[in-house]
């Protein structure tokens, strides 16, 4: 039995009149929240960090290894402990440092050192050349800490420096800095974690000046 239009317009008008109410809700939703992506970029090394005299501490080729990390430092979101407890740790959505950790660090090292004027030549792996020293580190803290307080960061670097001419160690320690963030945002926590960073990384070339007298020429 065929059956009139007005039984399939009296079925479907429900549907009618409730599609123009989906939609508004629809297109009432909140906006996604767009990525933010951050770079670490460490200071210079601070007025006078050459030797005394001005002369290359570390003379020859000096190559900075990739640290290591494990976990989540190996990966780009930037981390954070709401309890401010080293036991407990976060990721955050939408907030990336522009590449992993361990990369970032490598390349400001290189950077700091060739900066520092205690150096000859600073190179990567990638260069392929024969190198004199050798830096190595492994990143094990690079966070905001949220909790128990004001808005701070927290960083902790192993760095070691090796004289590979007669695989003396030279430098080897578990630096750490803990810096105020002004401000609750993940972009005052960049710049925190960009001035702690650049804290760990003075304190290692106050090593190696501590270190200059055993790092005759060969």
């Amino acid at each position: 039995m065929k059956r009139s239009p007005s039984v399939f317009l009296r079925a479907f008008l429900p549907v009618l009149l409730t599609a123009p109410l989906l939609a508004a809700c629809l297109g009432s939703a909140p906006p996604v929240p767009r990525d933010h992506y951050y770079r670490l970029l460490v200071p210079p090394p601070p007025p006078g960090a050459e030797g005394a005299g001005g002369e290359i501490l570390l003379p020859g080729v000096v190559m900075v290894e990739l640290p290591q990390a494990d976990g989540l430092l190996r990966e780009r979101p930037l981390l954070y402990s709401q309890s401010g407890e080293s036991h407990e740790l976060q990721q955050h959505n939408y907030h990336y440092w522009n590449d992993v950790p361990p990369r970032m660090l490598q390349d400001q090292m290189v950077g700091y050192l060739r900066r520092s004027g205690v150096t000859g030549q600073v190179v990567t792996p990638d260069t392929r050349v024969r190198s004199d020293f050798r830096v190595t580190g492994k990143a094990r803290r690079l966070e905001r800490l949220l909790g128990g307080g004001p808005p701070r960061v927290f960083v902790e670097i192993e760095l070691a420096l090796l004289r590979l001419s007669d695989d003396t160690l030279l430098v080897v320690e578990s630096y750490t800095a803990e810096e105020p963030a002004e401000g609750d945002s993940v972009e005052a926590a960049v710049v925190a974690l960009n001035r702690a960073t650049a804290r760990i990384f003075d304190a290692f070339l106050t090593e190696i000046r501590e270190a200059a007298d055993q790092v005759a020429v060969q």
